[in-house]
This record gives structure tokens, C-alpha cells and sequence, in this order.
């Protein structure tokens, strides 16, 4: 069984390995502007240490001049001079904001990129597995996370550090003994919200799942694709109730973590208070003693204040931060190194068709195979029906001779090219679908024909045709141009000529395979009858694999599929089968008389 199929393991993730990949990432994202604002924030860093230096000569001029008769241009200078220096501290302070903002800005629009580009590489069937959809959640939760904890990392060593390492300097020129204090404020703040990364990461791992539930009932409450039928069939009250539910189970699991964070907190803020009331005696204590001045005693107070304030910001701001996030920078991790569907180059061979060889399907965590056992050849240009009863493996089948799902077992060769082992745009690339379940765009009526195969220049018109989409209807009032979005001040269409445009899609792009899934559910079986006449036409020499569960349409095939139970148990033509496959005949008796055989 192939590793997609396994359970998706979730190991814990080393805090070096995040910031890896995110420097690696803010590297490939904004080089030169990371760099910039590196070399900023050491000066930045730097200035605020210098302005402390520059406050002790301020007052110590001052001092000079009041009790000892010093020179009054001492005192104008000093003042000029820690002037010069506030309005340089304030300056590097607004050009390393605005530049921080900037560059956040761009990292996270790189993060959402890389998790687009991600979800186009995991392979299909790892989307049929709940877990994955939980990592997706948190995945888009956790994605900003690396840009902050990258920048404000960063910014411990190019702004932070050199402030420390500054004042260190400059309270061991007055006294060693006061690089005690960097550590009598740094210390307990810090223990206080490590404690606190293991506390966040377990409610993460909680709330995650619950997250998706609570979306998932307030979506069937407000959003317009399932408020209508919600409220009119007397759903409202039951989802509300649900959505009550989840937000309550969502509510006490944040309200738990913060408990717990916050008694953390207040036992470190009681430490932190003690070490603030010894650096107070301190300084009192070598003034007194004649070993620092008036001026220097000022200075440290203030920059003591300084000190605590950028402290306070490090441990309960960024560094709590950090602690709060890392768990979702786990979970964003995690999902970069889900299996990706993988593969290499193959060439294309086109004569040799369809082949499936014992192929066997199970889905991720199922106990059974969907489909079992098929062995089977379709000719290039075939046109193959698959029919049967709801459960019976027909979409799994399909996914499978088209290469969207790998087998568990056996293999299946889609012109030459194993689908196991072949990279997804070599199988994909001359394939096109239409399904049930299509997508509603909001964009023109042009977008959203083209949107299939943006590199055809031909024309929307021939498909729009084939697939009975009527211009001059009344319902597109500016034709391919007009916006199918009443959200976007365009219009709505019915479920009938919405799946129009979705057939018109598929046709649109360039194929020489092409994949119908119910394509025509939302439309009547005698305007069904016409639109796959029409398709047959246009589709000569091309290879097609229908799934349908109106047998009706089966006639236009070359051969059918009768499917039951995950196996095939009828393969011919809709006349040999009505004579030998009880199952075929049966289920096109029970829907004669919802289509006219012309």
C-alpha cells in the first residue's frame, strides 16, 4: 500500500528547524530588503543605548553647573548633543517600524503562496483523510507565525541585543556589580513564558478540529449557498445549536489555557517585582557611597526604566508571543512535510490507451477496498460508460484509470505512463473533467470558460454552443463579459445553467482525455441525450470515461462498465448487456420512462 494511504504521523517539530526553513524562506522572499532592515535595527539597537550614555553627561553638565561652577556651553552642548541623539533614536525607530510592516507583509503573501503550492503537490487521496483537513487548518492558522517568529527572532539579535550588550558595557564601566541587574529583570519574565509554548501547543492541538466545526455550522447558518435550504427546511435551529455548542467547547478550551498562562504570569511578575526593588537599593546604595555621580545615578534609573520597559516588551510581548505561536508554527511545518504525490518525467504515449493490471483501491483509514481486482484495457478514442449503484466505486474507479488516485494494488498505465510513479503534470496535462460537484466562479462568463486552459487563444464560442449555453438567453445581459456574481454587482444563474457553463469549461480545455462525472445532474435526461450526442461529435478520436447513473445515456458509448460492490461485473455494449448483465438490465428498466431512445 502505497505511504499516502497511511495514517499521517505527527511528530514534534525542533524550534531550529522552524527557524530553518523560515530564514530560508525570508531569503528566497526579500533578500536585499532583509537585509536592510537588519543593518537598521543594530542602529536602531544601538541608539537607544547611546541616548542613556548621552542623559548621564546631560545631568552630569547640569550638576557641574549648579554646584561647581561649571562652564554653562558644557551644559548647552550636552543638551544639543542628547537632543541630536533622541531625534536619531526616534527617526532609525520609524524607518525600522515602517520597514518591519513592509517586509511582514511580504513574507506572509509568500507564506500563503507556499501553501497554495503545497495543496497542488499533495497527492488527491490524502484530501479523503480527516487528519488533513485538521493540518490545513492549522497549517493556514500557523502560516503568519513563521514570518513573526522569524522577524521578531531576528530582531532579538540586530535591535535587542545590541541594546543589552551596550548598557551591559556601560554599567559595568560604572559598577560590575550591576550587571546583575540585566539579570535580576531578565530571568524570571523569561522562565515564566517558557513555561507557557507547551500549554499554547496542546490547546492548538485541541482546538483545532473543534475550529473546523464551528466554521462548518456558521457557514450553514449565514452563507448563501446553505442559509436558503437551512432556514427553509427548519435547519436553522439545529446548526445554531451546533454552532453554540462548538463555540462553547472552543470557549472552554482558550479559557483553560488561559488560566493556567496567566497564574504563570502573576507568580513571575512577583519575582520580577523583588529584582526591580534590589536594583533601586543598588543604585541608592553607590550614590551614597560617593561611587557613581548624580548624573550617572539619573542616567541608570532611567535606563533601568528603559531596560524594563524593552524587557517586558521581549518576554511578554515577543517572546510570549513566540511561545503562544509555536505551536502553530509545529502544525505549519508539519503540513510542508505531508507526502507530496512526487514522480517522474514520462513520455507520453497515446496509442497504448488505458490499462489497469489488478488494480485495487482503499482509502486512507478504510478497512475495505473501494475498488478490487481491476484488470481492464480501454482504446485510445474509446468513449467508456461506468454505471452502477450508489457505493459501487465508480468515481474511485474513474480516479484511478485517470491517474488521480494511485492504486494500493496492482498498477494502472495511462499511455504508457505508470500513474505510481509518474509526476502529476505528465498524467494531467492532456486531461480535462466535468463534474457534479462543479465549481461556481465568481468572475465573467469568459473567466470562467477559460479558466480551464488559460494558454488556448481559440475562442469561448464552440463550447459555450456545444454545451447549450444560450448568449442571447436574457441571462448573460452582457454577454461573455457579464459577471456571474451577484456579490460583485454581476447575476446568479440556476443550477442548470451553471452546470452549462461547467461543461462548457471542460470542453474549453485542450484534451485528448476527458473525465464526466455526473455532469449532467442539474439537467433534464432528454436535454442530457442532446448535450452527449453533441459531445460525441466533438469528441471523435478522443478518449472518454463517463460516470453516470442515467443508463439512458449509456447508448452513445462504446462500452459499458457495470460495476458492483467495488468489482466489475458487466463490460459491453448497452445491447449485450441488456441480454447477459441482469444487474445493467434491471437498472435501465427502472429508469425507462425518465428518458425518450431516439
Amino acid at each position: 500500500m502505497p505511504e499516502v494511504n497511511k495514517k499521517i504521523e505527527r511528530p514534534k517539530v525542533p524550534f531550529n528547524k522552524i527557524i530553518r526553513f523560515g530564514l530560508s524562506m525570508t531569503f528566497k522572499t526579500i533578500p536585499f530588503l532583509f537585509i536592510f532592515i537588519n543593518i537598521v535595527a543594530v542602529a536602531h539597537g544601538i541608539s537607544y543605548g547611546f541616548t542613556i550614555f548621552m542623559m548621564q553627561r546631560f545631568y552630569d553638565s547640569v550638576e557641574a553647573v549648579i554646584t561647581h561652577n561649571g562652564i554653562m556651553r558644557s551644559a548647552y552642548l550636552a543638551v544639543a548633543a542628547l537632543g541630536l541623539s533622541m531625534l536619531l533614536r526616534e527617526l532609525l525607530n520609524g524607518i525600522h517600524n515602517f520597514m518591519h510592516n513592509v517586509c511582514f507583509n511580504k513574507m506572509n503573501g509568500g507564506m500563503t503562496k507556499i501553501i497554495h503550492g503545497k495543496m497542488a503537490k499533495i497527492d488527491p487521496v490524502c484530501m479523503e483523510d480527516t487528519n488533513l483537513h485538521d493540518d490545513i487548518n492549522k497549517a493556514q492558522e500557523g502560516s503568519g507565525t513563521i514570518s513573526f517568529i522569524i522577524f521578531i527572532g531576528i530582531t532579538l539579535f540586530t535591535f535587542y541585543l545590541p541594546f543589552f550588550v551596550f548598557m551591559a558595557l556601560y554599567l559595568y564601566y560604572l559598577k560590575p556589580l550591576f550587571i546583575i541587574c540585566i539579570v535580576l529583570i531578565f530571568i524570571p519574565s523569561l522562565a515564566g513564558q517558557l513555561m507557557r509554548t507547551n500549554i499554547i501547543e496542546k490547546f492548538e492541538d485541541k482546538a483545532a478540529p473543534i475550529r473546523r466545526e464551528f466554521e462548518a455550522h456558521e457557514q450553514a447558518i449565514t452563507h448563501k449557498t446553505w442559509y436558503k435550504e437551512t432556514r427553509l427546511l427548519g435547519g436553522y435551529v439545529y446548526f445554531m445549536r451546533l454552532f453554540m455548542d462548538t463555540m462553547r467547547r472552543l470557549g472552554k478550551a482558550e479559557w483553560e489555557a488561559n488560566r493556567k498562562t496567566n497564574l504563570i504570569n502573576l507568580g513571575m511578575n512577583f519575582f520580577t517585582l523583588l529584582g526591580d526593588g534590589g536594583i533601586i537599593y543598588m543604585l541608592f546604595d553607590a550614590l551614597l557611597k560617593g561611587e557613581i555621580s548624580v548624573g550617572a545615578f539619573a542616567a541608570v534609573h532611567e535606563g533601568m526604566g528603559m531596560l524594563f520597559s524593552v524587557m517586558d516588551e521581549i518576554i511578554r510581548n515577543h517572546i510570549g508571543n513566540i511561545a503562544s505561536s509555536l505551536g502553530k508554527a509545529h502544525n505549519f511545518i508539519r503540513f510542508m512535510e505531508l507526502p507530496e504525490r512526487g514522480g517522474a518525467a514520462c513520455e507520453r504515449k497515446p496509442e497504448t490507451g488505458i490499462i489497469a493490471e489488478g488494480a485495487s483501491f482503499r482509502y486512507p483509514n478504510a478497512e475495505t477496498d473501494s475498488v478490487s481486482g481491476i484488470s481492464l484495457t480501454i482504446k485510445t478514442g474509446e468513449t467508456v460508460a461506468i454505471v452502477g449503484q450508489n457505493g459501487a466505486g465508480k468515481t474511485t474507479l474513474a480516479r484511478l484509470l485517470t491517474g488521480i488516485y494511485k492504486p494500493s494494488e496492482g498498477r494502472v498505465i495511462l499511455y504508457g505512463m505508470d500513474t505510481s510513479g509518474t509526476e502529476a503534470k505528465y498524467l494531467f496535462g492532456n486531461l480535462s473533467g466535468v463534474f457534479q460537484k462543479y465549481q461556481r466562479y465568481q468572475m465573467t462568463l469568459r473567466d470562467n470558460i477559460r479558466i480551464s486552459d488559460f494558454d488556448n487563444k481559440a475562442g469561448i464560442e464552440t463550447p459555450l454552443e456545444q454545451a447549450g449555453v444560450a448568449l442571447e438567453s436574457g441571462s448573460f445581459p452582457n454577454g461573455a463579459e457579464t459577471m456571474l456574481s451577484r456579490e460583485f454587482d454581476g447575476v446568479d444563474l440556476s443550477g442548470g445553467e451553471w452546470q452549462r457553463v461547467a461543461i462548457a469549461r471542460g470542453l474549453y480545455r485542450i484534451h485528448d482525455t476527458i473525465l464526466l462525472d455526473e455532469p449532467t445532474a442539474a439537467i433534464d435526461p432528454l436535454e442530457e441525450s442532446r448535450i452527449y450526442r453533441q459531445f460525441m461529435e466533438m469528441s471523435k478520436e478522443k478518449t472518454a470515461i463517463i460516470i453516470t447513473h442515467r443508463l439512458g445515456s449509456t447508448q452513445i458509448a462504446d462500452r459499458v462498465l457495470v460495476m458492483e460492490k467495488g468489482r466489475i461485473v458487466g463490460d459491453g455494449t448497452h445491447e449485450s448487456l441488456m441480454t447477459d448483465c441482469a444487474l445493467y438490465k434491471n437498472m435501465y428498466n427502472s429508469q425507462a420512462e425518465w428518458y425518450s431512445v431516439k
